[in-house]
């Protein structure tokens, strides 16, 4: 019975393989929007009624939209490194975003603001590096060694370091990322205060908005790479903070009904993000290329809870819980992806990888995208059986969660946080509870210790570090984060931001 389904999936990865690369045609090209800090209901496609996201609800029209799409961490640089690698960033451990200057290798770092004494927290944060290791060859090596023309066209955050930039990671054309260690709140969005950090836009006007320019080279580059295939990445410093709109477009804002969502300078960026992504399209159909060429769309991450509302979800950016991982993600390829889709199957951003590379007809490099597998299959094959398990580590402290490592597995989420005195879980049924309202760890104990278990297992087998006992620890004093706390602030913004909903005029609607 298992050989048979097996045969049949390979069966099936094979005959849609065929289809997508069709005899005679051009090798496809690629295009990949990473936007930064994106909720998952930051659409009008996906239950925004305050956001204006007119182009990107057309390219969920015109193609793919999977509801259920998880980066592989809750912030910012292991995402993307899992994106480019395909790798979980436990393998990697390149599990956190670094402080400070980058290092020059790829040696696994001990500076975390809980080290610092002061903390009195039961366990310090793993150990973690600041670059992804060299001996990872990123899905632009592949492709560019294929004959791929590539270019990158935006924020990085995978290595600052000289040696570890996108220029040296398989793109040939390299624009906009950030040459220095600077705070995004220090270079903005606006090209007088980028332009001192932007490689290649160092004469960028002042008053030119940093997405727009990203746009526009990310354009250029494909106009004169029309003539072959090619890979762009289109990887926007919006929706991060500092929250810095256009000021017309934040007036139109403002005069408008709010509900959940009513920042009117962050659905400002947002309109930023939907228009440049219609330019982009736009051109593609000028050019006469866009039926053969394949736009995904994402976000790195969740939605920050300071900005934007991710109500019903749970948690936002850097939590534990499914708002800080759940994000929009939206395949558009003409004539190959049926329009009008809205998948429910599990992806990930690992899964990126070995898709380009399937529909490039390259020869996956299984060793490398270890935790991706193609999602090609599941852009055709609705009916396909999804019991993905997925695994996040993040070993780490922020604002809003202690470290931390979670499963999926079926309808069941697990998530184990290191900083209680005998470790303690959360257990969710996913299918039942979507929203974690109803923890389930003590009513099914053995559950609970199956998933424990596993989970444990399958961070071992990826030599994954771990947080580490704080020999300082007094269990005297208040813990600063825990289960607890962890889960009781989030619980608490989203009580904020049902509140919010009940007081608005309008009626909201959610997926």
């Amino acid at each position: 019975m298992k050989i048979n389904l097996f045969l049949k999936n390979i069966f099936l990865v094979a005959f849609l393989a065929n289809l997508f690369v069709v005899s005679g045609q051009p090798k496809p090209n690629i295009v990949l929007v990473i936007i930064d800090d994106m909720g998952w209901k930051d659409m009008g496609c996906s239950g925004s009624l305050y956001y204006e996201t007119s182009h990107i609800d057309a390219m969920a029209a015109d193609g793919i939209r999977f509801a259920n799409a998880y980066s592989a961490a809750p912030v910012c640089a292991p995402s993307r490194g899992a994106i480019f690698s395909g790798k979980n960033p436990a393998r990697t451990k390149f599990t956190t975003v670094f402080e400070g200057e980058s290092s020059p290798d790829d040696r696994l770092y001990e500076e975390s603001k809980q080290r610092d004494g002061g903390a009195n927290n039961q366990y310090y944060e793993a150990l973690h590096r600041h670059n992804v290791p060299q001996s990872e060859i990123f899905f632009a090596e592949v492709l560019r060694d294929a004959g791929y023309a590539t270019g990158y066209f935006g924020k990085w955050h995978c290595g600052i370091h000289k040696d570890y930039t996108p220029d040296k990671r398989g793109f040939e054309v390299a624009i906009g990322y950030r040459n220095k260690h600077v705070p995004t709140a220090v270079s903005g969005h606006w090209g007088k205060t980028f332009k001192p950090y932007g490689v290649g836009l160092e004469t960028l006007d002042d008053d030119k908005y940093v997405a727009d320019a990203l746009t526009d080279e990310c354009i250029n580059f494909i106009q004169e790479n029309s003539h072959k295939p090619f890979l762009a990445v289109l990887s926007h410093y919006l929706v991060h903070n500092p929250i810095q709109a256009k000021p017309e477009l934040v007036k139109r804002f403002k005069n408008k009904a709010t509900t959940d969502q009513d920042n009117p300078e962050y659905a400002a960026m947002l309109a930023s993000v939907d228009k440049n992504l219609g330019r982009l399209i736009e051109e593609l159909k000028k050019l006469g290329i866009e039926e053969n060429t394949m736009v995904v769309f994402t976000s790195d991450n969740g939605g920050l809870n300071s900005n934007t509302s991710n109500y019903p979800l749970l948690g936002g950016k850097s939590y534990a819980f499914e708002a800080a991982m759940r994000v929009p993600f939206i395949v558009k390829w003409p004539k190959r992806v049926e329009p009008g889709q809205i998948s429910e199957q599990r992806i990930v951003g690992m899964d990126i990888y070995p898709t380009f590379l399937e529909i490039a007809n390259i020869n996956l490099k299984h060793k490398q995208h270890l935790d991706g597998e193609s999602f090609l299959p599941k852009l055709k094959a609705k009916s396909i059986t999804d019991n993905r398990r997925l695994i996040f580590h993040y070993p780490h402290y922020t604002g809003n969660t202690s470290p931390y490592s979670s499963i999926i597995e079926g309808d069941f989420k697990l998530i184990h946080f290191y900083n209680d005195e005998e470790g303690a879980y959360l257990l969710f049924n996913l299918e039942e509870d979507p929203y974690e309202q109803n923890n389930l760890s003590e009513k099914l104990p053995e559950i609970t210790k199956k998933l424990a278990l596993i989970l444990k297992k399958e961070l071992n087998k990826m030599e994954a570090e771990f947080p580490q006992a704080n020999p300082n620890y007094n269990p005297k004093r208040k813990n600063l984060h825990n289960l607890k706390t962890t889960y009781n602030k989030a619980q608490s913004e989203r009580s904020i931001q049902e509140d919010k909903i009940k007081k608005s005029n309008i009626p909201t609607h959610v997926e």
